[in-house]
């Protein structure tokens, strides 16, 4: 055929949006007569390309049932084609064959030469040759546990003299997957000493790539994969050698972001924020603090002020999937086991972090300290006006102590705080002595709640919802690019749904319409008579948007109405309930600081301080950092409790 490589038909996956364009081009193919010798190991490869469309029944559109049917016996018949010239592949021809195949086909010959068995016919000294001509041929042999399993050795081998191969053991072990790659196996040869010399191997070698050495740091043990402390030091330094390099060349190019603080007087609103060159700038007026400086107001800054949390008293702190772009979402390298945020993230921390700092300063001023608010909050106000036990308890540094000693004395208070809730919705009282029965932490997810099904979650276990959540609310859904609001840009189809009101079906172009007619078949959208699209529904849509946005949505801050419509969603199955003090975002936010048994990028601000293992006592502005964000998540979770208890208290008032 001697065709173009470009101009070959290649089958990815039956998730890929490009099977239309390959379908396209294999219509000719389908429809004329094939040569009865064919003698390009690429045409055969291309041959069964063109039946795995069929085997997985994707077919263009605008094929008929009668040209489905022709094509597809006419794509069975190239099987017993590229049956028979892969059988015939042996030690005389494997290599001419190999060094001739496309890019896009490696995939597919290593398949055939597993599903065929014809590893039976091929010597190890041909695989060995063969990775000597195309080293990244390892990836595909080792997606064949028949391949691994026979050419054992001459792999194991080649894995410990590349340093490379660090990058292989590692996405087996720690990165995500994010594209859904084949599994990778292993020789059996290769030991746990060889992964270690590899990986080790790889920190020091020129071509040791910056993005996985952060994941080497924070791996995890595995029953075969044991990184050294050592080694982990290792891969630490380098990354902090390569960040400065890179900083150090190129700084003055990057995109730079952050925020500002500032609490000025005389100005007419109580909080403001605006972007200049990249700088977030929030302004918070000091008279208003002024005026209003009982210590629970105060408290509550920390919601009307700084907006810890949102009008459903969700934590607005955590790294959410939603606010993630793109790229974030798609682009580099990152461990399955990591927290995962963005830019969005980053400038939120940055935020909260500086006003937990400022604000601690402004209350000085005033003449209080954030811990004493906080402590009478919790141990004065919440008796009285929530119910919670007399005899709560919470102990707060001196003013005078170092910074390692405040973080020292507060970390253990916070996970009393936590026990004496725990217990509290258990019994409803705080038994001090029962209390002490128990010495290790509490899971962030044990904590429970007063509240049944208080959290609603969206249930990404069913195929169909996901997709329905990826037609409304994914930046990527096919539903917002229509004329006349393309150049709006709208992030999402609800957004364009919310925002205009004539959006006509007739304007879509027909490979748009089958998703129309599928949110239409689902009630989310009807299309009447004139073409104009409605939503019958928006109670349903708002549920799922605050869902997506915010990953959760709390049951009882939804008025009645609204209550009763996501009852009906829970008996679909589009949602369901939890409960637990904290929504499974918050659990995520207070575990990626405080421990790792969750996250391997967390910063493991409890073991550090119990265990000893935490920066030197000179590093005061570790330690004050450290402090800080105590005093954050502490001021956090009793947000949390108190939000618990008052939606308990008006439960318990409806029912009397």
């Amino acid at each position: 055929m001697n065709k173009p490589d470009r101009d070959r038909v290649v089958f990815h996956s039956i998730h890929d949006m490009s099977s239309g364009h390959y379908l396209s081009k294999a219509e000719s193919l389908l429809n004329s007569e094939l040569a009865e010798d064919i003698e390009d190991i690429n045409d055969i490869l291309e041959l069964y390309n063109i039946s795995l469309f069929f085997d997985n029944a994707i077919h263009l559109k605008s094929w008929s049932h009668a040209h489905i049917a022709k094509y597809k016996a006419k794509a069975n018949t190239f099987k017993d084609i590229v049956r028979k010239f892969i059988t015939n592949i042996d030690d005389g021809n494997f290599l001419p064959y190999f060094t001739s195949i496309s890019y896009n086909y490696y995939g597919s010959f290593w398949e055939l030469i597993n599903n065929y068995q014809q590893f039976k016919k091929i010597s190890s000294s041909q695989i060995e040759r063969a990775l000597e001509e195309v080293p990244h041929q390892i990836r595909n042999l080792l997606s064949h546990k028949n391949l691994v399993n026979k050419y054992n050795l001459v792999i194991c081998e080649y894995l410990k003299s590349n340093p490379q191969s660090a990058e292989l053991l590692l996405s087996i072990y720690e990165v995500e997957d994010i594209f859904n790659k084949d599994q990778l196996y292993l020789p059996s040869s290769l030991t746990i000493q060889d992964k270690e010399n590899i990986i080790s191997s790889y920190i020091e070698s020129e071509h040791c790539n910056t993005n996985y050495l952060p994941i080497i740091q924070n791996a995890k043990k595995h029953s075969d994969l044991r990184i050294s402390d050592k080694t982990k030091l290792a891969a630490k330094r380098k990354y902090q050698e390569n960040i400065k390099e890179f900083f150090d060349n190129g700084s003055n190019s990057l995109f730079k972001y952050g925020v500002a603080i500032s609490y000025p007087e005389n100005t007419p609103k109580v909080k403001h924020a605006r972007i200049e060159q990249g700088i977030v700038h929030y302004e918070y007026s000091l008279d208003y603090i002024k005026e209003n400086c009982g210590p629970y107001i105060l408290y509550r800054n920390f919601k009307t002020l700084f907006e810890y949390m949102d009008e459903q008293n969700i934590m607005t702190l955590p790294s959410k999937e939603s606010q993630l772009g793109v790229f974030e979402r798609t682009l580099g390298i990152r461990s399955k086991n990591q927290y995962v945020f963005g830019v969005a993230f980053n400038q939120s921390e940055m935020a909260s972090m500086a006003q937990m700092y400022t604000y601690s300063n402004v209350l000085k001023d005033i003449g209080y300290s954030l811990e004493d608010i906080l402590k009478t909050v919790l141990i004065n106000v919440f008796p009285e006006l929530h119910g919670l036990p007399s005899n709560v308890n919470l102990t707060i540094p001196t003013a005078s102590a170092s910074a390692l000693e405040k973080v020292r004395t507060i970390a253990p208070e916070f996970e009393s705080i936590l026990k004496q809730y725990k217990l509290f919705v258990e019994n409803k009282q705080i038994d001090f002595e029962l209390l002490q029965m128990s010495s290790g932490p509490t899971a962030m997810k044990d904590i429970p709640s007063l509240n049944f099904n208080k959290y609603i979650y969206i249930n990404k276990e069913d195929k169909d919802v996901e997709f329905l959540i990826y037609l409304l609310f994914s930046d990527q859904t096919p539903l917002t690019y229509v004329e006349p609001f393309k150049y709006k840009q709208y992030r999402n189809f609800v957004d364009l749904l919310v925002n205009e009101e004539e959006i006509s079906f007739s304007n879509y172009g027909k490979y748009q319409h089958e998703h129309l007619n599928y949110l239409n078949d689902k009630n989310y959208i009807s299309i009447d008579e004139t073409n104009w699209i409605h939503v019958p529904n928006w109670n349903r849509v708002l549920i799922l948007r605050d869902i997506f946005e915010n990953e959760v949505a709390s049951f009882y801050h939804y008025p009645t109405d609204i209550q009763e419509e996501v009852m009906d969603m829970v008996k679909e199955g589009i949602v369901f309930f939890r409960s637990s003090l904290f929504a499974e975002s918050e659990q995520k936010y207070f575990n990626y600081y405080l421990n790792k048994s969750e996250f391997t990028n967390g910063l493991d601000l409890r073991n550090s301080y119990l265990h000893g293992t935490q920066a030197n006592p000179s590093e005061t502005d570790l330690h004050e950092n450290s402090y800080l964000l105590y005093l954050k998540i502490l001021t956090l979770a009793i947000l949390k409790i108190e939000d618990d208890l008052v939606i308990y208290n008006k439960r318990k008032t409806r029912l009397e």
